[in-house]
């Protein structure tokens, strides 16, 4: 079925390291929407970050941020859906990563992020993620609110696996841990995911599965890739995602979402 809703990651599917998009691909959105598909981010970003790249492209849907714990309009500010991690839960997040002397830290719904202390491992997290952080000295102590998500970040790739593995182990099911990035794990509300994010978006725009494309890279882009009428991994995209893919795309490099959209059954897409 041709795609009427249309769900793109954006670090390593809609852009690279240099958050530059394509012109390939600028064009490709753009034919989207002008044969009246809707198009929206996925993305494990905060709103604030990912509502630049929805600004810039002139995007006609709300956004999924926070791996789907946040659904929201970055036209009017209007929140669709968002989903929190318990208190009590967010406060064994903290000790976990007190007990292994991780660098860790939270999101809030104020759309900024906070750590015990800055350091300079927090201040690359907060370069990467485009969201200001700041050191709250006692992280348990400070937190008095229900978080979005908590964010991961290990020195060498090889340590994500484990990290991954260790949290599901510990937290049993009680919360939602991906891997989201080489270097990047993270933790939301026991029910979120980019694909019960998708399907909630889908049943607010009257959309059906069936109509809906999503384009992802990474471990956190299996659910929306595995739930969406078309899902399809990067060239380039983690195994867990190509798994879950109806097709693979060529890499980043090569365009890979302007391939994907041109090959979707929109009209004169290429």
């Amino acid at each position: 079925m041709r795609p009427k809703l249309i769900a793109l990651d954006l670090d390593g599917t809609l852009m690279g390291k240099d958050r530059a998009i394509a012109r390939r691909t600028r064009r490709a959105v753009q034919h989207a929407m002008d044969q009246g598909c809707l198009v929206a981010i996925a993305t494990g970003r905060a709103f604030s970050s990912a509502a630049r790249f929805a600004k810039d492209l002139e995007l006609n849907a709300p956004l999924i941020c926070y791996q789907g714990a946040m659904i929201r309009d970055y036209r009017d500010g209007t929140t669709v859906y968002s989903d929190t991690i318990p208190l009590d839960s967010a406060r064994e997040v903290i000790a976990f990563s007190r007990a292994r002397q991780l660098n860790v830290q939270v999101y809030l719904e104020d759309d900024q992020s906070y750590a015990d202390q800055m350091n300079s491992k927090i201040a690359r997290l907060a370069e990467i993620a485009q969201v200001p952080v700041s050191g709250v000295g006692n992280l348990a102590k400070w937190l008095d609110r229900p978080p979005l998500k908590f964010l991961f970040f290990v020195e060498q790739q090889e340590a994500a696996p484990e990290l991954v593995r260790d949290l599901k182990s510990h937290f049993d099911g009680h919360l939602q841990i991906v891997r989201s990035w080489h270097q990047i794990v993270e933790v939301t509300g026991p029910d979120v995911s980019q694909g019960a994010a998708l399907m909630r978006l889908a049943e607010c725009l009257e959309t059906p599965q069936l109509a809906t494309m999503a384009v992802g890279d990474q471990d956190n882009d299996v659910s929306m890739i595995a739930w969406a009428g078309l899902g399809v991994a990067m060239g380039d995209a983690s195994p867990a995602a190509k798994a879950a893919a109806d097709g693979i795309a060529p890499p980043l490099e090569d365009d890979g979402v302007a391939w994907a959209i041109e090959r979707s059954g929109l009209d004169g897409a290429q």
